[in-house]
């Protein structure tokens, strides 16, 4: 239990942390850790990084905890409507819902923008998807409230994966209670079952009408992001052939430069030959000069002595 206290509380620290600091400071922890406690050393080695959405989720977690508890609170009360088939009870949930998760998207950008990291599309979408995930499991809640998250949650129906989401004890920060809403249904109350069945029929109905708009309303986001999508490629499509065109030039050049370096090393072999036959010359012409000269200041001096004797004669 100690163990698992002090994980969660070095995890606290580390994940209220920028990604880009995380791993430094988490190797700094472990190795302090070590000496005292070598397994609770590498438990925290072993955290990951937080995903960007992550990241951006545990700040709200922190900077924003009681709107980000009113988002969780909600997964309890939508859940509550949706089995007493109050209809007019979903409705104003779903739009609360929509409402908190609005805004804690505008301060996703402003807790973003002020660390210098402007989330990207994508990285919103998986922050929204994550609010959304924690008003459909009570687990998924209490996991967003941590400020421990490791990556982005997603409810498939009415289940989110939470495996491997959460660093140290995920209890360490239960959900706040929401106060019940008037009218609310709650179980035990007098008069529940028999406002709920006089209610069934309309409440189906505007259950149904809603649902029908939030479906319409994830085709349409989703047809969005597929002409986004598909804008996108187009744009890279493009970037992708200019830069195919200019390796492919890139790539004829360099052989032509290879073939021409070729042709000048193997020239050079043949100048170097070349130049080693003339050496060879120019010794043997020089040896061969300075040899005639040699004969040549003899025969000379021979003119010179046989034209002393013929004076003689004379």
């Amino acid at each position: 239990m100690a163990t698992t206290d002090a994980l969660t509380e070095a995890a606290d620290a580390l994940y209220a942390l920028v990604p880009e600091e995380f791993t430094a400071a988490r190797n700094a922890r472990a190795a302090e850790a070590k000496p005292g406690d070598p397994a609770l050393a590498k438990r925290i080695a072993a955290l990951k990084r937080p995903s960007p959405s992550a990241w951006i989720v545990n700040r709200l977690a922190r900077e924003h905890a009681d709107r980000v508890a009113d988002l969780a609170g909600l997964g309890g009360e939508l859940a509550d409507a949706q089995a007493s088939g109050d209809g007019r009870a979903m409705t104003a949930l779903v739009a609360e819902r929509r409402e908190i998760v609005g805004d804690l998207l505008r301060a996703a950008v402003e807790v973003a923008d002020a660390a210098d990291r402007s989330p990207s599309r994508a990285v919103l979408d998986e922050v929204e998807r994550t609010l959304v995930a924690a008003t459909v499991s009570e687990d998924a809640g209490v996991v967003v409230r941590t400020g421990r998250l490791v990556r982005a949650l997603q409810a498939v129906g009415s289940d989110v994966d939470l495996d491997g989401a959460v660093a140290g004890e995920a209890s360490a920060a239960p959900p706040r209670a929401r106060p019940k809403r008037a009218g609310a249904p709650t179980t035990g109350e007098p008069g529940v079952e028999k406002n709920a069945a006089k209610g069934t029929a309309k409440g189906d109905e505007e259950a149904e009408a809603d649902a029908a708009a939030e479906r319409r309303a994830a085709r349409d986001r989703a047809e969005a992001a597929l002409r986004e999508a598909r804008e996108h490629a187009d744009e890279t499509r493009g970037t992708l052939d200019a830069a195919t065109e200019r390796l492919e030039a890139a790539t004829r050049r360099l052989e032509s430069l290879r073939e021409e370096r070729d042709e000048l090393e193997r020239r050079l072999d043949e100048l170097r030959d070349e130049l080693g036959d003339a050496d060879r010359e120019a010794r043997t012409a020089r040896r061969e000069h300075e040899s005639a000269t040699d004969a040549n200041d003899r025969a000379e001096v021979g003119v010179e002595d046989a034209e002393d004797e013929l004076a003689e004669l004379d």
